[in-house]
């Protein structure tokens, strides 16, 4: 079976606590050191993966930094190889990088094709420095970007970052990289930072940026598709959560997903994860998110709405304004692309009907908001 871009099953393994930096917005509460057991994992994937599915299962290994216990992810791979397992699996780990030299590189590269690794890389020199002081110039980006070509990047928006997103996304672009997805940092108190000003103008630098460069992917905040508004009924894109099979090491425990673990919202709340349905999370929106015209294109984590507010649907609207910005933009990008385009494809004439029917909303987002008039001008 050929590898898919959609599995049907995602499985994620707790490999340690440790890590080498100290970003300034981890959210992992409890530090308490600990490291896998190779046998309890390999007995974990092999059970997992002893019933086959359509399209595969995607393992994740997620630390702290997970090549700081190199030896034993080593051990666990090699081992998990050595079976005989008719269900297609790849795996995956994310890493800050800056461990990645010699013996890692060389393991990693005669392995490329049964391990993807994916970036947490928050911009150039400059806010790596704020988010993760010490750890930029650690990472050999020409060795990442000739095993994996295609490796995605998470880039993760700090209030101190926001006013270089733009000039972060285009460095990370200008390396080599394709595929990158800003998010900003959860857990965090946006309420008073008040830079929606700020956010847009980087955010309209980048719209003038991808215009001008159609063959460049755009970042992921450009690539939510604004024809899923013209749904009326709440389709809108949810987490894995419930989906996938999350298993912590240090609780021998399974979970809905990773960010249900005690390291991170405390024993009392993991244990209430366990019992919470994560099936039918669309049903349990909440006003004003549940009246929201966007709610198709916002996406959430549902538990840390748990861990921070009490509810999988209680959003923080503390980042609404910035949401509802980035949506702006949005709507705006797709309009000019797709007036640039000679022959547009039935999905941007979908997208087009978006735009109009909602065009007035983003007027007033951008009035109420900045102060600004749109780009957007739809005839009615």
């Amino acid at each position: 079976m050929k590898a898919s871009k959609t599995y049907s099953r995602k499985v994620y393994i707790s490999t340690n606590s440790t890590c080498n930096l100290n970003c300034k917005y981890c959210f992992e509460n409890e530090k308490v050191k600990f490291e896998f057991n190779i046998d309890e994992a390999l007995n974990i994937l092999l059970e997992q993966l002893s019933t086959q599915t359509i399209y595969g299962t995607q393992i994740s290994l997620r630390g702290g930094e997970p090549f700081m216990v190199f030896h034993k992810i080593k051990h666990l791979c090699e081992s998990l190889w050595s079976q005989d397992i008719k269900e297609y699996y790849h795996i995956h780990i994310t890493t800050n990088g800056t461990l990645i030299h010699g013996d890692i590189q060389k393991w990693l590269s005669s392995n490329r094709d049964k391990i993807t690794l994916k970036l947490s890389l928050d911009g150039d020199r400059k806010s790596s420095e704020i988010n993760r002081p010490k750890s930029f110039d650690l990472i050999d980006f020409h060795f990442l970007l000739n095993t994996w070509p295609e490796m995605k990047v998470n880039t993760t928006i700090t209030a101190e970052t926001l006013p270089y997103l733009a000039e972060n996304i285009k460095f990370i672009n200008s390396l080599g990289f394709k595929h990158i997805t800003p998010h900003f940092s959860i857990m965090t108190d946006w309420k008073n930072c008040n830079l929606g000003n700020t956010l847009y103008k980087q955010l309209q630098e980048l719209h003038n940026f991808y215009l001008k460069n159609p063959d460049i992917e755009p970042c992921s905040f450009f690539l939510s598709d604004i024809s899923c508004t013209l749904n009326d009924k709440s389709c809108h894109q949810a987490c894995n959560s419930g989906e996938m099979k999350a298993y912590d090491m240090q609780t021998r425990k399974y979970y809905p997903c990773y960010m249900c673990f005690p390291s991170i919202g405390g024993e009392k709340i993991a244990e209430e994860f366990k019992k919470l349905d994560f099936t039918n999370l669309e049903e349990l929106e909440e006003y004003p998110c549940k009246a929201c015209t966007f709610l198709n294109l916002c996406i959430t984590c549902y538990a840390e709405n748990y861990i921070t507010r009490g509810s999988l649907s209680r959003r923080d609207m503390s980042l609404c304004k910035y949401q509802k910005i980035v949506f702006a933009v949005l709507f705006n990008f797709e309009y000019n692309r797709i007036l640039s385009l000679t022959n547009p494809s039935p999905n941007d004439v979908l997208k087009m009907m978006a735009i109009k029917k909602h065009y007035k909303e983003i007027e007033n987002i951008l009035k109420e908001e900045l102060q600004i008039t749109s780009q957007v001008e739809v005839n009615t």
